[in-house]
């Protein structure tokens, strides 16, 4: 159950404005991104991290995807929009189902391993070893590492503000849709 009481657009002109942005970039507006609307400043500057991670970024749907199902694996809000989104992107089922459990799956080879391995490493504790460190720049450019790593990091602010606030997951339709508007943006 959400936390704090909804901001009403119409009653909140700089939340409106974010609104208007944000439907610009992401066809609309999350329940996870509306609960940030208490603070609109800091939604348009949060959300225009999430714009660049999601729609920007030097690196493929598919790596986008495993990056934010492990960052996200222990947020059900989360994994109700990037489970469907990964499989999208190509990510099996079984692939997905094993990053949530906090595994790179036996199927991945090559960039798809180096990225899993840094990212449950960029999200624990003790952070990225050398080793690891060093694997994935022998796949990746310096700016898809900081592009994974930007992502990464977002989605643990994101994941950590939609279970703090307790947002409500959004409608079966809002996620189909979602998937819709990702399949134009990654298709360009």
């Amino acid at each position: 159950m959400t936390r704090l009481a909804p901001v009403d657009e119409k009653e909140n002109p700089e939340f409106m404005a974010v609104l208007a942005e944000l439907t610009q970039s992401r066809g609309k507006a999350s329940n996870a991104l509306r609960s940030m609307g208490h603070a609109p400043e800091g939604l348009r500057r949060l959300a225009a991290v999430g714009d660049y991670a999601r729609y920007h970024s030097s690196v493929s749907a598919r790596i986008r995807e495993i990056v934010i199902v492990i960052t996200g694996r222990e947020s059900s809000y989360a994994m109700g929009h990037h489970g469907p989104l990964a499989v999208q992107a190509g990510v099996t089922q079984d692939e997905v189902d094993a990053l949530c459990r906090g595994t790179v799956p036996v199927s991945f080879q090559g960039v798809d391993a180096a990225v899993a391995r840094y990212v449950l490493e960029f999200t624990s504790k003790s952070s990225v070893s050398d080793a690891c460190f060093e694997a994935l720049k022998e796949w990746m450019t310096p700016r898809e590492i900081t592009d994974v790593s930007i992502t990464s990091a977002y989605y643990v602010a994101f994941a950590m503000i939609a279970t703090a606030m307790g947002v409500t997951h959004d409608s079966e339709d809002y996620v189909k849709a979602e998937l819709d508007w990702q399949r134009k943006k990654d298709q360009g």
